[in-house]
């Protein structure tokens, strides 16, 4: 077969081709995105997710902006980012304008930790965030979750601060993803 093998696949009851590149994808689980350093401007965009994507672990180390915005992550498809509809919570914080990472962020203080965005529906393309995140500088733990539809497959996101001005000053954010 060259570079497929035949494995049995219990959901269809029947045997089917799998390329060796598919089952090194799969052994390897993730692959790692370059680290971005968020010392300047509103927003980091990362894009040119694969189709077949199901999780995105975004992590942040050391993140601060100058001011005390919302930290949020908006995702898209290749039409655009969305910038609406999706549910979300961060401590008693709800927003509609993209998954809260955390509330009103201090100038003082950086974050720290990861946000999962899981695929729950292939079909209706919906998401899921849950997360974790210290805010060091006040000693804060802050979780996170929300949901959103999106009208395709997902191949981009953005991070950002909620209110466009404060603008990122320390650390850096990094994104791992698998299908």
């Amino acid at each position: 077969l060259g570079d497929e093998v035949l494995v049995f696949d219990i959901s269809a009851d029947a045997m089917r081709k799998v390329t060796l590149t598919n089952i090194k994808t799969l052994i390897a689980g993730a692959t790692l995105g370059t680290p971005v350093a968020t010392t300047s401007g509103v927003s980091i965009p990362f894009t040119g997710f694969p189709s077949g994507t199901k999780w995105i672990r975004i992590s942040f180390v050391g993140v601060s902006t100058n001011g005390t915005s919302d930290i949020q992550i908006q995702i898209g498809d290749a039409g655009g980012i969305e910038t609406a509809g999706y549910l979300s919570l961060a401590r008693a914080t709800a927003a509609t304008a993209g998954f809260l990472v955390c509330d009103a962020t201090l100038a003082a203080s950086t974050l720290n930790g990861t946000i999962t965005l899981s695929l729950e529906n292939s079909t209706a393309f919906t998401w899921t965030s849950s997360g974790n995140l210290y805010r060091q500088g006040t000693a804060l733990f802050i979780g996170s979750a929300g949901s959103k539809s999106l009208s395709a497959e997902l191949t981009q996101l953005v991070v950002m601060t909620a209110n466009a001005v404060d603008v990122f000053d320390a650390g850096e954010i990094n994104v791992q993803y698998g299908s």
